[in-house]
């Protein structure tokens, strides 16, 4: 088959796979990386190139990426979907390219590589990084670091480097670069000058050095919790051992990916401190790097490279070298899965050669089954009501997928269910604030104010400042206490959430109304002006702006 043709069939099929993701809509992190996000949003150099606030990632191509979407259409999905779908789509090309290069000229290796791009394209494992507009950092990522090492084996430095620094300001991950070429050229048994190499190096040390800078003396999150890592908070020793046990889900879940989740948080994956539990994964790790170190000492170039892409391309994500800000994460297998395809695509070969009719149909059978498993799980993630209810299916132990599809049946209105949802939230995780403050919403609604008092008190207690909803949970407690008369404490919780966040139109606005209440006109205007200032959209700043320029407006004591 010519390249061609090749590439046309990937394209095709990457198409056909992924078209009923333009009706997707924003999900999961979606708001918080791109509706929510003044880098996406109100974009600009600066804001680029800092750390996100909310994360602290730093990742100015991908937002630059995400700000040309708002720009172009605004908060319209379609967009931002069509965009993933282009990407994944030059990611298999890209891949198809690389290993046709890797290895070598001959026909067979142009099949092989073909049936590996084939099987990158379908595999449903990669759902979450093309159907969540925010899995775009793993697609970029993967296709600066497939352009860079593709534009290395053919001798051009610059553009290369250039593709690799791009990779870089994608995702911090594409740190991998240095590793994944030095496998690719002793599997080829072609290696380029040792200043090629040391370029690769100094690069990938001034990007760690300026990024250790960015994210203010350290690498990643500033806090990992526990419920979105429980590793992290456990002694190193027993955080490897547990994360080769995660390793192992992860092979489990390409050559079976049935069962697939957005969250893998508190409590889904049991933890162990045992040598029990966790010693048979390190035994089979072992054995795993074992049989990749033999492939290397016979020099086995499709083995070294299938086993080097997916070693190297879980390397900084693993939970291994360091704590990560999740324990698990489906988009992570983006870029190590092509060298669990190219595996396959290996031992289908193998089988090609000795049976070629079984191997033909076994081929059709695992494209068209991975491809069908595809389309019915880029439904999960039409919507977040979709996709929490398919989470708590397959991952009934997450405190946070409970939490976040209670969130979605407050929504609807459905009390009951949202109060269901949260109960079983607050068992498996008694003291998860984000919980207690929405349970407590609800029991406003239901005209229980006493327990949401105590609900949204004791979550707010129990938060930090770097909680995303921090901001949320301190408004709706300081509106509670408005709303019971209980205005001194409003005010005391409004003036520290101003002073603390002040960026945060609600509290603004919340205080306008207590001014406006006590009949203090000249403040109340104020901060319902500063709260338009920072949201135009402030409906309760607007209104009080109106009541405030009627002839029936209180008095001012000043």
């Amino acid at each position: 088959m010519k390249n061609s043709l090749c590439i046309g069939l990937l394209l095709a099929v990457v198409t056909l796979i992924y078209g009923n993701t333009l009706r997707s809509e924003f999900t999961m992190d979606d708001g918080i990386y791109v509706l929510r996000n003044a880098q996406v949003t109100q974009a600009s150099v600066r804001a680029l190139f800092a750390p996100n606030k909310i994360s602290n990632v730093f990742r100015p191509v991908t937002f630059a990426s995400f700000a040309l979407n708002w720009r172009l259409g605004g908060a319209r999905p379609f967009g931002f979907h069509l965009f993933n779908l282009i990407l994944h789509a030059g990611v298999t090309w890209l891949l198809f390219l690389l290993l046709d290069a890797l290895l070598g000229p001959s026909p067979q290796a142009k099949v092989v590589a073909f049936a590996a791009a084939l099987m990158f394209a379908v595999h449903p494992l990669h759902t979450e990084a093309v159907s969540s507009v925010v899995g775009r950092a793993e697609l970029l990522a993967a296709a600066f670091l497939f352009a860079a090492w593709i534009l290395h084996l053919n001798d051009q430095q610059i553009p290369a480097l250039i593709c690799f620094v791009l990779a870089l300001l994608s995702k911090e991950s594409a740190v991998i670069f240095l590793p994944l070429v030095l496998v690719g050229d002793y599997a080829r048994g072609k290696w380029k000058p040792r200043l090629r190499y040391a370029v690769i190096a100094g690069v990938t040390l001034a990007y760690l050095g300026m990024l250790w800078k960015a994210q203010g003396g350290r690498f990643g999150q500033i806090s990992i919790s526990q419920l979105d890592n429980p590793l992290a908070v456990i002694p190193a020793q027993w955080r490897i051992l547990n994360a080769l046990r995660v390793a192992w889900k992860y092979a489990a879940l390409h050559f079976y990916p049935a069962k697939l989740s957005c969250d893998y948080s508190f409590n889904t994956i049991p933890i162990y401190l045992d040598w029990r539990h966790t010693l048979p994964a390190l035994l089979g790790a072992m054995a795993a790097v074992a049989v990749w170190i033999w492939a290397v000492w016979k020099r086995r170039s499709g083995l070294i490279l299938a086993g080097g892409i997916y070693l190297v391309g879980f390397a900084v994500t693993a939970n291994i070298l360091m704590p990560t800000g999740t324990i698990m994460g489906e988009r992570l297998a983006y870029l190590p899965s092509a060298g669990f395809c190219l595996l396959a695509a290996l031992g289908w070969n193998w089988l090609r050669g000795r049976q070629r009719i079984v191997a033909l149909t076994a081929l059709t059978a695992v494209v068209a089954a991975f491809g069908m498993r595809t389309m019915v799980r880029n439904r999960d993630w039409q919507d977040n009501l979709n996709l929490y209810s398919a989470a708590v299916r397959v991952s009934p132990g997450s405190a946070k997928m409970h939490n976040n599809l209670g969130g979605e049946y407050m929504a609807a209105v459905q009390w009951d269910l949202a109060a269901s949802e949260y109960e079983t939230a607050l068992r498996i995780n008694p003291d998860y604030p984000d919980v207690l403050s929405a349970y407590g919403l609800l029991e406003v609604w239901r005209g229980h104010s006493d327990v949401a008092g105590h609900m949204m008190e004791r979550a707010l207690n129990m938060s930090r400042r770097d909680n995303p909803n921090y901001d949320f949970m301190a408004v709706n407690y300081a509106a509670l206490l408005m709303q019971t008369d209980h205005i001194d404490g409003a005010l005391n919780v409004l003036n520290s959430e101003i002073t603390e966040s002040p960026s945060y139109s609600r509290a603004w606005s919340n205080r306008a109304v207590i001014h406006y209440k006590q009949g203090q006109t000249a403040p109340a205007r104020t901060d319902a002006e500063k709260a338009l200032q920072l949201d135009p959209a402030n409906t309760q700043a607007q209104n009080l702006l109106r009541a405030l320029s009627t002839p029936a407006s209180p008095k001012a004591k000043e």
